[in-house]
């Protein structure tokens, strides 16, 4: 499952931009770190006030909350590429 980070100027189309790419739960274990998952630790460090306003969506349209999508890798082996 792939997970993406939707900024509150980004659309569906800009959505799957490889910028807004958290990762990908390959289903064994691990989560493949994508670029985004960088810049949403920056804000959760730095911004904390800001996270009210970003959403998580998965490839099926799942909408998550940032605990929960924290929750749900919290359990998985995170590898960055």
């Amino acid at each position: 499952m792939e997970y993406y980070l939707k900024m509150p100027a980004d659309d569906l189309e800009t959505l799957t931009y490889e910028s807004n790419l958290l990762g990908i739960d390959n289903g064994f274990g691990v989560f493949w770190a994508g670029s985004a998952l960088k810049a949403l630790m920056n804000i959760v460090n730095n911004e904390p006030e800001a996270l009210g306003s970003l959403k998580i969506l998965t490839d099926t349209g799942r909408v998550y909350s940032i605990t929960e999508f924290l929750n749900n890798i919290q359990k998985l082996k995170v590898r960055i590429k």
